[in-house]
């Protein structure tokens, strides 16, 4: 049985409600819940990255961000999504256990 849902009534900036009032009535409510949990899942990621001691910092985060779209700039599309399949292959791999996959970092 799912819980019973509780109403809030919240004052948000002017930016803010003109994007809830673009999602009509019905899905401004499902809007802000996606973007609750989705900030909980960056919260307990950033938890998980702490407790393995990697310390994420707003100019850590900007200087891979800067990184990541020099990247972005120097190779091609075609290269560029290769190299993402491999590491999304590699991942898929180590989440299900396989070791004899392919590293990420391999050539």
């Amino acid at each position: 049985m799912t819980e019973p849902q509780r109403r809030f009534t919240i004052s948000v900036p002017p930016d803010v409600s003109q994007i809830l009032e673009s999602q009509g009535n019905r899905m401004a409510s499902a809007y802000v819940t996606e973007s609750v949990r989705r900030r909980k899942r960056v919260e307990q990621h950033k938890e998980l990255l702490l407790a393995a001691g990697i310390h994420v910092s707003e100019q850590g985060v900007a200087e891979a961000r800067a990184r990541r779209l020099g990247v972005e700039a120097e190779w091609s599309a075609e290269r560029f999504e290769a190299e993402r399949a491999k590491i999304r292959a590699a991942m898929e791999s180590e989440l299900n256990g396989d070791d004899a996959a392919p590293h990420a970092d391999a050539a």
